[in-house]
């Protein structure tokens, strides 16, 4: 077999299914093994090595890992929101959010923000500490918490915050491909914020190594396929 890719710098999705194929050359259009099952695996095992990663406290995130995407906001019934704040409404996100990665004490979400580019970042917050928003010392400040629904909720003593109409959210997440279902801006449906086939796969390089050695040698497992070839293709 010949020597796989040596990614030096960030690649695309489909270069990394490619060169999985190549090292097991799994080539013909019946073959059982589907791209979506290389990039299951590659996106499994990113998670477990940046989990690993974040989890260290002496680490900075990253950049390259990162992923925004803008969510359209909403007021509703407070009666949508698990948090028993004394109010009759509250600000919710349209749409669901992707998964974050979990970590030992919070979620992997980086940064909250309106949309406007000199906006303020809202302090996020696990939805253990929402309840207590109430008593916090500072009236205007803005929060933000993912409630039980998967959905972002905005809160603040101030009314003013009901008037934010879009959020610019930021972080690490598990699957870096469901952000091909939202847009880089509210209203801009076509503008997705991952692109299957022009997107970069948010992971260091070294990583990428490592990963696709792991899958090449998982896949001959399954396909049977001699060890000492695997290991020819993986020098």
């Amino acid at each position: 077999m010949g020597r796989g890719l040596i990614f030096k710098t960030m690649a695309k999705v489909n270069e990394l299914i490619y060169d999985v194929r190549e090292a097991v050359r799994a080539y013909s259009d019946d073959s059982e093994l589907d791209d979506r099952y290389i990039l299951y695996l590659y996106n499994i095992k990113r998670a477990k090595y940046l989990r690993q990663d974040l989890n260290n406290y002496q680490k900075t995130i990253d950049n390259s890992v990162k992923q925004s995407f803008c969510l359209e906001m909403e007021v509703v019934s407070m009666n949508e929101c698990s948090v028993p704040y004394a109010c009759g409404t509250i600000l919710k996100s349209k749409q669901s959010l992707p998964t974050p990665i979990e970590l030992h004490t919070k979620v992997a979400i980086t940064k909250v923000k309106p949309t406007q580019r000199l906006g303020v970042p809202f302090n996020f917050i696990s939805k253990d500490r929402a309840p207590f928003i109430e008593n916090a010392p500072y009236p205007n400040s803005l929060y933000s918490f993912i409630d039980d629904d998967e959905h972002l909720y905005v809160y603040s003593k101030s009314d003013s915050y009901k008037l934010v109409e879009c959020l610019t959210v930021t972080g690490v997440f598990e699957d870096p491909t469901e952000l091909s279902d939202y847009a880089n801006c509210c209203g801009c449906n076509d503008s997705t914020c991952f692109d299957l086939d022009e997107s970069e796969y948010p992971l260091q390089p070294h990583y990428i190594d490592v990963i696709r050695n792991e899958i090449i040698l998982d896949i001959a497992r399954t396909m049977q396929i001699p060890e000492d070839k695997i290991n020819n293709s993986t020098d």
